[in-house]
């Protein structure tokens, strides 16, 4: 090869361009593939073992987790949720024959009601809402703000007659679609339950059963219903209040036809217990207290049996009340020249005069008789074991 030869071959070189450097980066990045394939092989043999079964390690188990604590909470509140709802609306029922009030404090509005160590009452210092106290008058508690009349109480619940249209006060609250009613609510105030829309007047709760006058039509009529609100009938088509029970019985007085004083058995029937027009009967193991229109309002005790019948209380009364055992009777008598609030110690045979004036609702309970009086509705609270008259003047809540 001569020197031209060997020239030219060297220039022919220098021009064509250079494929060590695409070569190497083609190398290189086939390289990597290769390199990343070998890894992914290489980690996927690591999640397996030798059977080809997938092996769970800390990661997996913790993605794997989370979806099934949220399916379990969700589960759990739904749950809570039915829980609450069923505790909420449940309806316990009290001992069977369990009474709410007595008939002197119902025919006397049952503005008061003892129950489990407190008083259940309609504070007079709070347009007559729903209140309860403890018996040293002490530890107030305002439980709703309604017009509370007819106040039964049971292990569990308050039942009341609403009568929001009485309030002198107008009812602000917008919640609050009816004015009259019955109504339950539990004895702390929680979770009110409408039992009757209707407008309604007397109210006794006697072995789990709501025994309440209804206005309707322009009559009055009595009616039973479960405190669960079923099995909702007429069951006396008379304009009295039926709020007295004795043995099993419920006791009243007729109006309309007979005016007798009778009494409904547990099925609805009715029957004449002492033939004589009586006001505001109280059957008790002894007997049957009336008032006795045909001889001077003056109060009586009839015998179940040959309903001998025994004057207790020469006075002419409006309103009285008795207590439980019978010993103590109280009364207002409203002769011309003697107005006055009287106590009858059955047991000493002594009468007491309390307060001379004109009163109403006469109520029993706590060891005191409360009563109001006729105009101004200032109340007051008589200890009778005591002997002691204060005025009863609760805080509003």
């Amino acid at each position: 090869m001569t020197d031209e030869q060997r020239r030219k071959l060297i220039e022919n070189k220098k021009d064509k361009p250079e494929k060590t450097s695409g070569t190497a980066s083609g190398n290189a990045g086939t390289n990597y593939v290769l390199r990343a394939g070998r890894k992914g092989i290489n980690d996927a043999k690591e999640n397996v073992n030798e059977t080809g079964t997938p092996i769970v390690t800390k990661k997996t188990k913790r993605k794997g987790f989370r979806p099934v604590l949220a399916i379990f909470l969700i589960l759990l509140i739904g749950a809570g949720i039915l829980l609450y709802s069923y505790l909420t609306n449940k309806v316990y029922k009290s001992a069977a024959g369990t009474i709410g009030n007595t008939a002197g404090n119902l025919y006397n509005g049952g503005l008061f009601c003892e129950n489990g160590g407190r008083i259940y009452f309609s504070n007079p210092n709070d347009d007559y809402t729903l209140y309860s106290m403890n018996l040293q008058f002490g530890d107030y508690k305002k439980l709703y703000d309604d017009y509370a009349r007819y106040i039964n109480v049971d292990e569990n619940y308050v039942f009341y007659v609403r009568q929001n249209n009485m309030k002198k006060k107008a009812d602000k609250n917008p919640f609050v679609l009816y004015s009259t009613g019955v109504f339950r609510v539990r004895k702390n105030g929680s979770n009110l339950q409408m039992i009757s829309k209707k407008p309604s007047g007397s109210l006794l709760l006697y072995d789990n059963k709501l025994y309440y006058q209804i206005a309707e039509d322009s009559k009055l009529s009595l009616h039973r219903i479960d405190i669960d609100k079923e099995n909702d009938q007429e069951i006396l088509n008379d304009d009295t209040q039926v709020v007295s029970v004795f043995d099993g019985r419920l006791y009243y007085a007729g109006k309309l036809s007979e005016k007798n004083i009778h009494y409904l058995n547990s099925n609805g029937n009715q029957n004449i217990a002492v033939e004589t027009e009586a006001y505001l009967p109280i059957a008790m193991e002894e007997g049957i207290f009336y008032i006795s229109p045909q001889n001077g309002y003056n109060i009586y005790l009839a015998d179940y049996e040959d309903n001998e019948r025994k004057n207790i209380v020469k006075h002419l009364c409006s309103w009285y009340n008795i207590t439980s055992d019978g010993r103590y009777l109280f009364y207002n008598c409203d002769e011309k020249d003697d107005s006055a609030i009287y106590m009858l110690d059955r047991e000493r045979n002594e009468e007491v005069k309390i307060l001379d004036g004109n009163f109403k609702w006469l109520n029993i309970a706590g060891g005191y008789c409360f009563f109001f009086d006729f105009y101004s509705e200032r109340c007051y609270a008589y200890d009778y074991a005591a002997g002691k008259l204060n005025a009863f003047d609760p805080p509003v809540k």
